[in-house]
Order: structure tokens, then C-alpha cells, then sequence
């Protein structure tokens, strides 16, 4: 049987990388009891954004605000 892919996916890692944050943003409130709920819906609203309108940069106050996240949520 011929296979129906020849290709594999592409991936954008800047939602790749958001969807990380994503993750340790449920971690921290499951784990911590760290109130996320603004944190990570802003996140959610810039993956929706780039998959939208596919964005392949980030602004520099959204890659600053994920930054510290990033490490405000450090493990």
C-alpha cells in the first residue's frame, strides 16, 4: 500500500515554544496553587495570533512579557 505522506509537518517553534510556556503555566497552578488564569490566557491569545495570521517574530514586549514568565514560573 502507498503511503498517503511523503512529507512530515511543518512546525512553527514559536508556537512550539509558547505551547511549552503554556505547559509550565498549568504545571505551576497545579503544582504551586499559583493563580495563572491572566498569565496564561495572554499566552493562549499570542499562540491563537500567530496561527491566525501566521506570525513568525515576536514583538519585543511579547517576547519580553514570555521571558519573564518564563522566569517567573521557573521549576
Amino acid at each position: 500500500m502507498k503511503p498517503t505522506k511523503t512529507k512530515p509537518a511543518k512546525r512553527n517553534p514559536l508556537i512550539t515554544k509558547l505551547l511549552e510556556l503554556k505547559y509550565r503555566l498549568n504545571d505551576a497552578y497545579r503544582n504551586n496553587g499559583i493563580d495563572t488564569k491572566d498569565d496564561k490566557s495572554y499566552v493562549m491569545n499570542l499562540i491563537s495570533d500567530i496561527r491566525d495570521n501566521g506570525f513568525t517574530k515576536l514583538s519585543k514586549e511579547d517576547g519580553l512579557k514570555c521571558n519573564s514568565l518564563w522566569s517567573k514560573h521557573a521549576q
